[in-house]
């Protein structure tokens, strides 16, 4: 939301420029000239900025959910191995006293105040 705000107002501010200088001036790169409204100009390289910038942004985005992909399919490899151990620990602990039965968390007492 906050993105889509600092756009909305980036564009009229170029609008506004753009409109508010319509007359045409001698531009001069290196050896090439020609006439050309400062307003559009303007207008063009904002929008040639934004566009990169948006370019350079979604790259970024790419790469971090790339990792967080990964970093996700890690969590669940990690999880399973873990409930594995969990598992084998069951067992040797059955298989050594069959009198105990798998682990189970602790009921917790309530305390008196």
């Amino acid at each position: 939301m906050v993105r889509l705000l600092v756009i909305v107002v980036f564009l009229v501010v170029l609008i506004t420029f753009a409109l508010s200088n319509p007359d045409p001036q001698s531009l001069w790169v290196v050896s090439y000239g020609w006439q050309f409204s400062v307003g559009m100009l303007v207008l063009g390289v904002g929008a040639a900025s934004f566009l990169l910038g948006g370019f350079v942004m979604l790259i970024g985005e790419i790469k971090q959910r790339s990792r967080a992909r990964k970093a996700e399919q890690q969590v669940r490899a990690l999880e399973s191995q873990v409930l594995d151990l969990h598992q084998r620990i069951d067992r040797l602990t059955v298989a050594t006293d069959p009198s105990r039965a798998p682990y189970e968390a602790p009921a917790t007492t309530p305390v008196a105040p």
